[in-house]
């Protein structure tokens, strides 16, 4: 099953989606930018908590 990434709203194919945590499903290089603001895994948290 196909979705869009939250950050840069392609379609990622269930292959090739990364979950985080937080439960966002996503392009791996956009996995690796979100790890800096995470809601859940970060010290950015805060940025990640307003996005939503």
């Amino acid at each position: 099953m196909k979705t869009r990434c939250p950050l840069c709203r392609r379609l990622v194919p269930s292959d090739a989606q990364h979950w985080c945590r937080c439960g966002k499903a996503m392009d791996s290089r956009c996995y690796d930018a979100h790890d800096d603001w995470c809601a859940v895994r970060s010290g950015d948290a805060w940025i990640g908590a307003l996005e939503r």
